[in-house]
């Protein structure tokens, strides 16, 4: 799980005096907000901690039948398009819904996604399903942050602690999730286990309902930048015209076999490098930004290209990190078989117990902390070595199930390096960016998500349950190349970045 599940916190609009205090000393409003939250990663997480098993899993057992194969492909594509989609839902936010409304259309049709998970549909069911999921994640992921930021006046210092709280309820709920939808799925079947998180994200919504008159009043109800009447009847104009066109085009391409799971796998790698060189060319040719703010431009490419290697190993979590928890490795404890999908709750406990530790350590070292180009280095590394220590793993186990301490041990590593690397990354991408086009930054910064598991998905193809060592070394080998060489960079890069540190 990845510290960039919030946003950098947004400039708010809230008046210059305090908010009420009322929950934990903070705006009452971010009770409301933390509960939405929980809710929705409880329900995010503990959905895609058996998604894949779905997938997979044999039709007399209630799966689909997919190959393990493709149901990686899927995960991978799944979680690149959650992260694109965000950026989409941003738009909307700010041109059209407002945040507020973002996030009660976005929860609701997370809920929907989940409902139709539920059901006996088959693949088009699950496929329906996915695509609401998205396109609701994607509204709600990002409207979350900016609503706890509108909250806060901009000079108000309880700001940065209202972030670190949300960013509990989230780990909270990542937590939880696996360890129960994982047990419903073992126990019961799949289809009931979907049904929970579209339970709980049925209760996240009527809290957030039911709080919001005196909780949310006022806050993130309109956009900030909204459209102009002849950008609406542009956009209506080019959607009527280019929707069918789109829809023709589609059919065209699935009738002559050439849109299958395989191209899409292909493709959006590629679609996301485009989309993120696209946004580095037009911000570096903007004639509004020149000197330091273009060289800090150039600053961010590396520590960019260092997020995209450290998402597309921590992403994994979702695609062949399962198939390894489940077909790999020795899961009794005693008479007791857990089930695979608990390993999902790793990561977000390692967070939550590591979190205060990395906190009190910056502390305690102040100005003489390692610079944000090191701490993305190291961190990258770090993770790269959880690569490194699942192929020991593989490799003294033989034809053997693995030992969960190789799992766990693996989660640990890359969720140090997450700890180093993602808060890091998000706080360098709003540092660095140039004051008028901060949020274009902050779309790269999920970019550099969606592209990570792009790569995932042209890529794990080649995880071959014969010789998985060789697929994880691989990957390791690459992001300590990568590590290296922006480490070997970092005088230049903070040269660049001109005095950001």
């Amino acid at each position: 799980m990845n510290t960039n599940k919030a946003a950098a916190p947004q400039s708010g609009t809230a008046p210059e005096t305090a908010p009420t205090k009322g929950f934990f000393g903070h705006p009452v409003g971010l009770l409301n907000i933390f509960a939405t939250e929980f809710c929705e990663r409880f329900s995010y997480y503990g959905m895609r901690a058996i998604l894949v098993f779905y997938l997979y899993d044999l039709t007399i057992n209630g799966g689909l039948g997919l190959s393990q194969t493709d149901a990686m492909v899927i995960m991978s594509l799944f979680g690149s398009l959650v992260y694109l989609s965000s950026i989409v839902g941003g738009w909307l936010a700010d041109r059209v819904l407002g945040p507020f409304r973002s996030i009660l259309v976005g929860g609701t049709t997370i809920a929907a996604g989940h409902i139709v998970l539920g059901l006996p549909l088959g693949i088009t069911g699950t496929v329906v399903a996915m695509v609401l999921i998205i396109l609701g994640t994607g509204l709600l992921k990002p409207n979350v942050s900016v609503m706890v930021g509108e909250l806060y006046a901009r000079s108000d210092p309880r700001r940065q602690a209202g972030f670190s709280l949300l960013y509990l309820s989230i780990n909270i709920g990542a937590f939880l999730s696996p360890l129960v939808v994982g047990s419903v799925s073992d126990s019961i079947g799949y289809h009931v286990a979907f049904i929970i998180p579209a339970v709980v994200m049925g209760l996240g919504l009527f809290v957030y309902i039911a709080l919001s008159k005196h909780t949310l009043a006022g806050v993130g109800r309109v956009p900030t930048d909204p459209l102009t009447a002849e950008s609406i009847r542009r956009i209506r104009r080019n959607v009527l015209i280019g929707l069918p066109i789109a829809a023709l085009l589609a059919a065209v391409l699935v009738a002559a076999h050439l849109l299958g799971l395989a191209v899409i796998s292909d493709a959006i790698p590629l679609v996301c490098a485009l989309l993120a060189v696209a946004l580095f060319i037009f911000l570096l040719r903007d004639k509004r930004v020149q000197g330091i703010e273009r060289n800090r431009i150039w600053a961010y490419i590396p520590l960019f290209i260092a997020a995209t290697c450290f998402f597309a190993i921590s992403e994994q979590q979702s695609s062949t990190f399962p198939i390894v928890a489940k077909e790999f490795t020795d899961n009794a404890l005693g008479a007791f078989i857990f089930p695979a999908a608990w390993y999902s709750s790793v990561n977000p406990l390692l967070i939550i117990a590591l979190s205060p530790v990395f906190a009190l350590l910056w502390t305690k070292l102040s100005h003489r902390q390692p610079s944000m180009v090191v701490k993305i280095a190291v961190g990258l590394a770090i993770a790269a070595l959880g690569f490194i220590v699942l192929t020991i793993g593989f490799l003294i186990s033989g034809e053997s199930l693995l030992s969960p301490f190789w799992l766990i041990a693996s989660l640990f590593l890359i969720t140090t390096g997450e700890l180093l690397l993602s808060p890091t990354g998000l706080s360098a991408t709003s540092l660095l960016a140039p004051e008028i086009h901060l949020s274009k930054m902050m779309g790269l910064w999920f970019i550099s998500n969606a592209l990570g598991q792009a790569i995932n998905t042209a890529t794990v193809r080649l995880f071959d349950g014969a010789a998985p060592e060789v697929f994880f070394m691989s990957y390791a080998f690459v992001a300590l190349a990568v590590a290296l060489a922006i480490f070997l960079m970092r005088k230049l890069l903070l040269s660049l970045a001109g005095g950001v540190r």
